[in-house]
């Protein structure tokens, strides 16, 4: 039986170096004053966006590809299994244009919309 998503989450962050042993305060300061704190927050940004990547596949929307390959144009570039785009990107643009509307109706729409 594989792992569970925790056990991978966990070693997946010790293998990228995020999570470890603890430092001692010499160590600490001596970090702070070679300034390696920069350099270390964009490994770790980067570590964590592809960590993140990685264990959300549900972020993605995949195609189908031809439902009969026989009866399908052979050029169509669109195969089984591609990544078409991500779902959550065209949902967060249409709340954008929702709230960031400039006449008052669209306006007084969202204020309804959301007064929960």
């Amino acid at each position: 039986m594989p792992p569970s998503q925790l056990k991978r989450l966990k070693a997946s962050l010790r293998e990228q170096g995020i999570v470890g042993p603890q430092k001692s305060k010499k160590q600490k300061k001596q970090n702070a004053q070679n300034g390696d704190g920069k350099e270390k927050r964009v490994h770790r940004t980067d570590a964590l966006n592809a960590i993140r990547d990685q264990f959300n596949p549900f972020e993605y929307r995949w195609s189908k590809g031809p439902k009969f390959e026989a009866t399908t144009i052979k050029g169509s570039n669109a195969t089984k299994g591609s990544v078409i785009g991500r779902s959550h990107v065209g949902k967060t643009r249409a709340e954008d244009n929702v709230l960031t509307s400039s006449s008052p109706r669209d306006g007084l729409f969202c204020e309804i919309k959301f007064s929960y």
